[in-house]
């Protein structure tokens, strides 16, 4: 069979040497290659899928990418493998007979990606001040995959970990786990105890409120990928070093990525 990726940044090109042992492989809209020639039985779509919601995410492409370039390149009846979902995607793949497949629904996958995630916020708090991860006190918002993984790692480094969440079941099984916790609503009363805040939901927690109580010197990391303002010009304001860390592990670890990705579509192909 014949593969197409589209997009993407770095990892997706190690997707593609990945998965090119055992499938023959084309990109495009990833660097200098040579345009790619005639229909494909599968698309690779990358990983964020969009940021627009109408062009396919492709930093390292000349001109942007819609859609609609499926319709040149794909087979009767192609599967599309997209990193994420998109309403416009969703539906132009209806229209024309296209197979979709959100390869990031796969837990396995969400999972690895999370601990990368983690592995480069550490690498990031590590290296944002003259001090040390040891002995620093951390709050951590959320609970999810990427916060129990990062908890952990800071853990491991000497960290002291709070977890703020809103859900008690979160709350719990941070507890459980061996880290203080306390209910989000709670923040603005400890905010100036700690060194670093870590922020893992993708909702606004902290306003100039929050910003103005926490230490000066403390270091924000934004781990949800909110839009970096207003937030980072409270922090700045506040004396609190802010930290936009978004998409760690195609500029962290995109080999790993990018390898995690092609075992994924690799395992759907071989079904198909």
């Amino acid at each position: 069979m014949r593969v197409l990726f589209i997009g993407g940044d770095k990892r997706m090109n190690y997707a593609a040497d990945s998965l090119s042992a055992a499938f023959d492989t084309e990109r495009l809209g990833l660097g200098e290659y040579p345009a790619p020639e005639g229909k494909f039985g599968a698309i690779v779509l990358p990983l964020p899928l969009t940021k627009n919601g109408s062009e396919i995410y492709a930093p390292m492409s000349e001109t942007p990418l819609g859609f609609d370039i499926l319709d040149r390149y794909s087979e009767k009846n192609a599967v599309v493998f997209a990193g994420g979902e998109c309403e416009n995607l969703t539906r132009f793949c209806a229209d024309n007979s296209l197979t979709l497949v959100n390869y990031f629904a796969n837990e396995s996958l969400t999972l690895k990606n999370a601990a990368l995630t983690a592995e480069a916020a550490c690498a990031l708090m590590s290296q944002s001040t003259d001090g040390a991860l040891l002995g620093a006190s951390v709050l951590i918002t959320g609970y999810g995959r990427i916060a129990r993984f990062l908890a952990e790692r800071l853990r491991a480094f000497g960290c002291v970990v709070t977890v703020a969440a809103r859900r008690v079941e979160q709350r719990v099984s941070a507890q459980l786990d061996g880290f203080f916790a306390i209910a989000a609503d709670e923040i603005p009363d400890v905010v100036n105890r700690f060194d670093h805040i870590a922020n893992t939901v993708p909702f606004g927690l902290f306003s100039e409120r929050e910003f103005s109580k926490m230490r000066r010197g403390c270091v924000f990391t934004e781990l949800a990928s909110l839009p970096e303002e207003p937030v980072k010009t409270l922090a700045e304001r506040g004396g609190v070093l802010y930290i936009f860390a978004s998409g760690l592990p195609g500029k962290f670890s995109p080999k790993a990525a990018g390898e995690y990705i092609a075992d994924e579509i690799s395992g759907r192909l071989k079904i198909e």
